[in-house]
């Protein structure tokens, strides 16, 4: 795994005919519990007036964490720096900080449902791969800067960008209401999940083409499909019911399109983005389509290949970077 890996979620909600049902397996005597860690609570509620005390206390709790933390997500400098208390206050009394604080505060104050999400996630992951190792999961606040931020031993989840589509916050920032559909509380377990797979996994396809980025998104969203069996198909996708239900209506249209414009195996970084980058809607199939509708064909793709080959692991799958073998061996007809 890479030292420190940063990732802003690329990757709800009624049961519909296009909810995406999977049974999962048994998890329930898997004994893992993840509980998150109360980072950002407790760096905003240190003593000022003997801040350089409690940031020593601090950091005898949460170790490298806060050098990380210091270094790589805030970037206010090593808490060996000499005038490390400064910046930190500085940091702590900016006021927008402390808004963000409160808000973030009120929203994750209590991680209860949170604990039990991300026990019940991490289970299915002990499932799958029972020789890895769980991470400490740490949530902090970084002024709107990367959503996930991870390392060898532990995720770090930045609460300010989940607290709602809806947030205030969000609207000063002029973030487009495509990107906030996913900036809400029920992302943040699906999101570390995507981080586990980023992170541990080659992403690397042996083709730089379009359908092999599809497929790779694919593997994606199937592996957090199988984390959190569960999840409702708008939010695996970040999108509306009406956008997935364009999605299932169109399906065979999107296979068609992307076929009669022999864009399959095109390599060209402007075409790929276009259709898997994030975006209000997909370029290339009109602007009723949502954005990355693709990734949703590259998903079909993927489950349709795990189908055909059950006696396949999960771990095979992320494994096998020839997506156009995928997509041969899948049988894909929509």
């Amino acid at each position: 795994m890479k030292k420190i890996l940063f990732f802003i979620s690329a990757v709800s909600l009624i049961v519909t005919a296009c909810q995406l049902t999977t049974k999962g397996p048994d998890v329930s005597h898997i004994d893992v519990t993840v509980q998150p860690s109360l980072f950002f609570v407790d760096l905003f509620e240190v003593n000022e007036t003997n801040l350089e005390a409690d940031l020593k206390a601090l950091s005898n709790t949460y170790g490298t964490y806060l050098d990380a933390y210091s270094q790589q997500i805030i970037k206010i400098g090593s808490p060996d720096h000499p005038d490390y208390a400064d910046f930190v206050s500085s940091f702590l009394n900016y006021e927008d900080n402390r808004d963000v604080y409160e808000a973030c505060k009120k929203q994750f104050g209590n991680p209860e449902a949170l604990t039990a999400e991300l026990t019940q996630a991490f289970r299915h992951y002990k499932y799958y791969f029972p020789n890895a190792s769980i991470p400490e999961i740490y949530l902090h606040t970084s002024y709107f800067n990367q959503s996930i931020a991870m390392d060898s031993s532990w995720i770090s989840i930045s609460v300010e960008k989940y607290l709602g589509a809806d947030c205030q916050f969000y609207e000063w920032l002029a973030i487009p209401k495509y990107l906030r559909r996913k900036m809400v509380p029920e992302k943040i377990v699906p999101d570390v999940m995507k981080a586990m797979v980023i992170g541990n996994f080659s992403l690397e396809m042996k083709n730089e083409d379009v359908v092999s980025q599809m497929i790779a998104q694919g593997k994606v969203q199937y592996f957090v499909k199988k984390m959190i069996p569960d999840i409702q198909d708008t939010l695996l996708f970040d999108y509306s019911d009406q956008q997935m239900e364009w999605c299932e209506r169109h399906e065979a249209d999107i296979w068609a399109i992307m076929v009669e414009q022999k864009h399959l195996y095109n390599t060209e970084r402007m075409v790929i983005q276009k259709y898997v980058g994030d975006s209000p809607f997909t370029y290339y199939f009109g602007q009723d389509s949502p954005g990355k509708a693709a990734v949703y064909t590259g998903y079909q793709i993927v489950e349709a290949y795990m189908d055909s080959h059950p006696e396949m692991s999960l771990a095979e799958l992320l494994n096998n970077q020839d997506g156009h073998e995928i997509l041969r061996q899948s049988r894909y007809r929509p």
